[in-house]
């Protein structure tokens, strides 16, 4: 049996009592996030993937063979309906998300979501309807930076204090426009999904401010009342005139941070950069990502010497995060012991051990409303007040 302070690092289980949660793959469209699912599955004794949709024929046969995967189709809505589906990855576009998922939320099933999850608020709102409605479980892709060890160390020293009331956050990630046109890895094809405005909103700074602001939210326990910035297609001249590969948004939130998220597709291929720079009213916290990796702190908060930068080594074992005790807040001294790797490890362990996820389809809804109203300010050259 485990103990009160590690719940489940002592627990045993005879193989005759695991029942294995099985995963269904709708689409390959994003295609990073229905490749891990078999080897996340693979890693672990409750789960198993047994079928995936995609309908380039190609390379869904590749991903059956690499992850043993006993079914494959080109009907996505199958999988959704499958009666021996219990968990439903969606790697399909946006535009097609909705639908799938409501389908599968109706045969009981639980989902991790591509993202952005709908082309809408509203969309995005009916599904978290369901989800409701139905009593399943729906993790956001977007939430993956929540788990990662920079995401997670970050977060908890922050929460913990570490550089005192958090006043200001710069997030910097400028990436190259090359993997949003990919079909599959080594696949280039300029007019990838993320390319058409028909099937996903918003172009590069969505791509991966998305991530983010998620991230902000859960960290800061707060939630976005204010946005605005700028769009801008500064090199890729001949994207839709509905995308852009430039962005920067300044972001307020509820209790007075403020933060400022610069995204792009515009680095050259191999020449990215990532960032995260945060002040509060004890000290400084800096995160490089890419020139000398490292995380790094100057604050007056329990040093002895607030002039001197310290480095900081980020959780690389189970690490505790906040759950939340409601639909919107978190409790201040509510953590769970949490081994998961991403959202769909993430999900299969609340299955497991019956806990709540520390990321919903509610932030799901709540992010994307903060995306889009920062296009909306672009375009309008407004403050949009959420």
């Amino acid at each position: 049996m485990g103990s009160p302070e590690h719940p489940d690092t002592e627990k045993e289980y005879h193989m005759s009592e695991i029942v294995k949660k099985r995963i269904g793959i709708i689409g390959l469209d994003h295609w990073y996030i229905g490749r891990e699912a078999p080897a996340i599955a693979s890693r672990r004794s409750d789960a198993e993937v047994v079928t995936v949709a995609h309908r380039d024929a190609a390379n869904r046969q590749t991903l059956v063979t690499q992850g043993n995967i006993p079914h494959q189709t080109d009907d996505y809505l199958s999988v959704a309906t499958d009666p021996g589906v219990d968990v439903v990855v969606t790697a399909c576009t946006t535009a097609e998300n909705v639908e799938l998922c409501l389908a599968a939320v109706e045969h009981g099933k639980h989902l991790v979501l591509v993202k952005p999850c709908a082309m809408t608020v509203a969309d995005a709102e009916r599904l978290a309807n369901a989800v409701a409605r139905a009593g399943v479980m729906a993790v956001p892709y977007e939430s993956h930076t929540r788990f990662q060890p920079h995401g997670r160390s970050i977060s908890r020293w922050i929460q913990e204090g570490l550089i005192g009331t958090p006043l200001s956050a710069t997030m910097i990630s400028r990436y190259s426009i090359h993997g949003a046109q990919l079909d599959w890895p080594g696949q280039p094809n300029p007019n990838a999904w993320w390319m058409d405005p028909a099937r996903v909103p918003g172009g590069g700074w969505m791509d991966h401010s998305i991530y983010l602001i998620d991230w902000l939210r859960w960290t800061l326990q707060d939630e976005v009342v204010a946005i605005t910035g700028m769009s801008r297609t500064l090199v890729h001249k001949d994207l839709d005139p509905q995308k852009e590969d430039f962005g920067v948004a300044l972001i307020e939130f509820s209790r007075g941070a403020v933060a400022t998220v610069e995204v792009t597709w515009s680095s050259p291929r191999g020449n990215g950069l990532t960032s995260w720079q945060f002040a509060g009213t004890d000290g400084n916290l800096v995160y490089d990502g890419s020139i000398n990796p490292s995380i790094v702190v100057r604050s007056s908060h329990g040093n002895a010497d607030a002039t001197a930068w310290q480095t900081l080594l980020p959780d690389s074992h189970p690490v505790s995060v906040r759950t939340p005790h409601d639909g919107r807040g978190y409790a201040e001294s509510s953590y769970r012991t949490s081994m998961s790797a991403g959202p769909l490890d993430h999900l299969l362990d609340c299955l497991a051990d019956g806990t709540r996820p520390i990321a919903t389809i509610d932030d799901s809804v709540l992010t994307l409303k903060a995306c889009l109203a920062f296009y909306e300010a672009s375009h309008t050259g407004t403050t949009v007040k959420l």
